[in-house]
């Protein structure tokens, strides 16, 4: 139970800096983001599109804006490594 718990933990955890990453790249690139004004832009192409524009417009972003972005990739990156060590230490036989 105590194994389903911490597994569950971390991958809560991992998650929420997850999301945290994607909502504060929606507000770093929504200045810069052109939104579709035809029917024909709308749809998978669409999203993969605006994907690959806001990639492009964090790239071009001073460092100093993108502190905070960096930090919580960083916590969401070491929460899921975190549930891989987990994993693997808490499922050996004893």
């Amino acid at each position: 139970m105590l194994k389903l718990f911490i597994y569950a933990l971390t991958a809560a955890l991992a998650m929420f800096f997850a999301f945290w990453e994607l909502r504060l790249k929606r507000q770093l690139t929504d200045s810069a983001a052109t939104p579709n004004t035809r029917p024909s832009e709308f749809g998978v192409i669409n999203d993969l599109s605006e994907r690959m524009n806001r990639e492009r417009v964090l790239a071009d972003l001073p460092r100093e804006t993108l502190t905070k972005f960096r930090a919580v990739v960083a916590l969401k990156f070491l929460f899921v490594v975190m549930l891989i060590v987990e994993v693997i230490i808490l499922q050996k036989p004893k």
